[in-house]
């Protein structure tokens, strides 16, 4: 009877959260996928006419227009001590947090080598806008793989999986909305079962986790 209640509590909190997922949780939210598309083709074409351009100013000025658009309140500042390297369903990554929220997070995320893993499962959707470079994902049954270039949104629907691959230098602008804290398990579980890179994840735990009480008690944002 206690395994029952408990399942049966389980799955009440599953089914209530499901359905708050699309309807009172966006309510929360500040920014709009389709908005961010927009700003990061804006920066990327800006970039693709210029001589000299190089990823770390594409990535800044990406970060520049987000500000211009929802205000240094909502986005962090590009701070190079900032980013922190990421290991998360076998892929390794480099991240730098913009925003962090309860109900959403804005990420600069990308590889200077290249990675490949898993994506994982989440409560959550995941927009990916490539800022240069190259994604690759697939579902299982497909033996051809999506093909993501500078400018293309790769979503992430809820609960799906997908293997990806990003080639050298390629970045992207990483939007998530859903149960945010539901995600970072997947992003520290690595360091306890293979990187042993603690300093990482004391670095994350605290830039992520500072952001998002601070949005919550100072900015009244869940």
């Amino acid at each position: 009877m206690k395994l029952l209640y408990v399942v049966g509590v389980l799955l009440s909190t599953y089914y209530i959260m499901d359905k708050l997922l699309y309807t009172w949780l966006p309510t929360n939210c500040v920014f709009d996928p389709d908005r961010l598309v927009l700003i990061a083709n804006k920066v990327i074409a800006r970039h693709d006419q210029m001589d000299n351009s190089t990823t770390e100013q594409l990535l800044m000025d990406v970060r520049e227009e987000l500000a211009k658009e929802y205000g240094d309140k909502w986005i962090n500042p590009y701070e190079k001590d900032k980013w922190v390297f990421n290991n998360a369903g076998g892929a390794m990554g480099q991240m730098l947090i913009l925003h962090a929220s309860f109900s959403e997070y804005l990420i600069l995320f990308g590889s200077a080598t290249g990675n490949e893993g898993h994506s994982g499962v989440h409560f959550a959707d995941d927009w990916f806008t490539i800022l240069k470079g190259t994604q690759l994902a697939s579902l299982p049954e497909n033996p051809s793989p999506e093909v993501y270039n500078a400018g293309d949104v790769h979503l992430m629907r809820k609960g799906y999986a997908k293997q990806y691959s990003m080639g050298r230098e390629s970045y992207a602008l990483e939007y998530a909305r859903g149960w945010i804290p539901f995600m970072l398990p997947f992003g520290f579980l690595d360091t306890f079962t293979s990187t042993l890179d603690f300093y990482t994840l004391g670095k994350t735990v605290w830039i992520t986790g500072r952001d998002m009480l601070r949005h919550l008690f100072v900015n009244g944002k869940f």
